[in-house]
């Protein structure tokens, strides 16, 4: 498989008969010789099969652009880049290699701005290559990205979990989070040894029945899992999904939802994408009349391009585990697991009045969103969605299709920018979304079991 652009910030390949390097490569060169990326470039990676050489090999290629680069001396979660990059004024961009959520064998590039948020790619043109062979070795100033992560975000994690009446566990997924272990007091990592190939499982715990499968099962090794808060990240620590004894998983709208309703939440806007759940968006309402909230196309990036219009107070959200609480111009806005879970904490002092609050969200708004992806293109779903919600309302004249029940129900769809086939945010009763999914193919969810 070619590296493809990514609808985030980056691109991504899969080694095999088409190896991603030399189309990575020339992506970064198309956009170094387009002075994208300034004269100071911060080089991080995760610690995936590939990620250190090919970092070496990026900041050989940038040298040779004539720019000082700053190699990163160990893995570190791609949050950890943005956060120095934002911290630092001497640093112009970054460039990260990780292939974040994507799965065992996969390999790709992040950027930064100046500001630590992802940077719109010029695109290069169709089909461009670069050999890596070709790029020549050079020595690199090293930076080590780890600490300042810890005192910019770490600490006051740490803090927040001390105060906490539970038992704070982050789940590291074998993936650059894994670095933090030791140095979060109050927070035990689990899965923290970084692993090249994940262990031959994908470290994302967005899609529901892989995080409930994996957390019942960590839950299962702990003395006591009712007092647990597990925390799950992906391979490069921006996504965050909770998981505990009594609510079991928490994506991140029905925590977004649940800090809406909390009080001294400091927020005047939800920010959020055009796939968001409406549970979220009633949630908002609900909890605050007078709240604006903005609805943009998918992509985080969109979500800063719409803060930044009017940067006031407020919560961003995807529903593919990205949660951010930002209060004013100098916060770092960007996806950041660690960061979004300090905010949890420090909304809910205990278990107990998490999963209350969870409970309430889940009566108010019966149906929790399920992101469920399918092989199957895009019309032939379209084709296909009459035929099983006859009685539902459709509106497919935008990028984005919405169908709607006129209560809880709602189902947003467009075709998957990252992979091949079509991504659907289903909220629907239990024997729907069973329906739903073993109709259109990929993962069949069994939620009435």
């Amino acid at each position: 498989m070619h590296s493809t652009a990514t609808t985030t910030d980056g691109w991504r390949g899969l080694p095999g008969p088409a190896w991603a390097e030399p189309q990575l490569l020339a992506a970064l060169d198309h956009c170094a010789s387009r002075d994208v990326l300034g004269d100071q470039v911060l080089v991080g990676h995760d610690a995936r099969a590939g990620s250190r050489e090919l970092a070496h090999l990026a900041a050989d290629l940038l040298a040779h652009h004539g720019i000082t680069t700053h190699l990163a001396t160990t893995p570190a979660p791609t949050p950890a880049v943005g956060h120095l990059v934002h911290q630092r004024p001497d640093l112009s961009a970054a460039v990260i290699v990780t292939a974040s959520h994507n799965p065992p064998g996969y390999i790709g590039i992040k950027l930064r701005d100046s500001w630590g948020r992802g940077i719109v790619w010029p695109q290069p043109p169709a089909g461009a290559v670069l050999d890596p062979a070709q790029v020549t070795a050079r020595k690199h100033a090293r930076t080590d990205i780890v600490p300042p992560y810890v005192t910019a975000v770490g600490d006051a994690l740490s803090d927040e979990a001390r105060w906490f009446d539970g038992d704070v566990y982050l789940d590291a997924a074998h993936g650059a989070v894994g670095v933090l272990a030791g140095r979060l007091p109050g927070v035990q990592v689990l899965r923290e040894r970084p692993l090249p190939f994940f262990a031959g499982h994908t470290p994302d715990p967005v899609p529901r029945a892989h995080a409930e499968t994996t957390a019942r099962t960590l839950l299962g090794r702990l003395a006591h899992p009712e007092r647990a808060l597990l925390a799950m990240t992906d391979g490069d620590g921006d996504r965050l999904v909770l998981f505990t004894h009594r609510s079991g998983y928490i994506p991140s709208s029905e925590q977004a939802a649940a800090l809406l309703y909390a009080r001294g939440l400091t927020v005047k806007r939800l920010i959020t994408t055009e796939v968001a759940p409406r549970m979220a968006v009633r949630a908002a309402k609900r909890a605050n009349p007078g709240l604006t909230v903005t609805e943009t196309s998918v992509g985080f990036k969109h979500i800063v391009t719409a803060w930044l219009g009017e940067p006031a107070p407020a919560l961003a959200l995807e529903p593919n585990g990205a949660l951010v609480h930002v209060t004013g111009l100098g916060d770092y806005f960007e996806r950041d697991a660690l960061g979004a879970l300090t905010t949890v904490l420090r909304s809910f002092p205990s278990l107990e009045t998490l999963d209350d609050a969870i409970a309430d969200v889940r009566r108010a708004h019966p149906h929790t969103q399920i992101v469920h992806t399918t092989p199957t293109q895009l019309n032939e779903v379209l084709h296909t969605l009459p035929g099983l919600l006859p009685t539902w309302r459709a509106d497919i004249s935008g990028d984005v299709a919405h169908y709607d029940d006129g209560a809880h129900g709602h189902i947003a769809v467009r075709a998957s920018g990252t992979e091949p086939g079509t991504r659907l945010y289903i909220e629907a009763p239990a024997e729907t979304v069973e329906t739903l999914t073993s109709e259109l193919g990929g993962p069949v969810f069994k939620l009435s079991a």
